[in-house]
């Protein structure tokens, strides 16, 4: 994917600034976990895909091209 065309020059002209980085996953996933587990949320509202995770390149080439609706797909081992 190319970025050749993303407007830095507009974004330094009209001062907006831009912040980037990973989600901090490792610090929250145990807390994460149990929150689920205890069922005090769900995540029927994101997981739309539950595939074999032999059929991982599909469900990439799915999410990536948002084949079906798609918004999260869960591989099951």
């Amino acid at each position: 994917m190319s970025y050749d065309a993303f407007p830095l020059g507009q974004i330094f002209d009209k001062g907006i600034k831009l912040a980037f980085g990973q989600a901090p996953v490792q610090r929250y996933i145990d807390e994460l976990i149990e929150i689920l587990q205890r069922g005090e949320i769900t995540l029927d509202d994101i997981i739309t895909h539950n595939l074999p995770l032999e059929k991982a390149p599909d469900a990439y080439r799915i999410f990536r091209d948002k084949e079906d609706d798609c918004v999260k797909v869960v591989l099951k081992p």
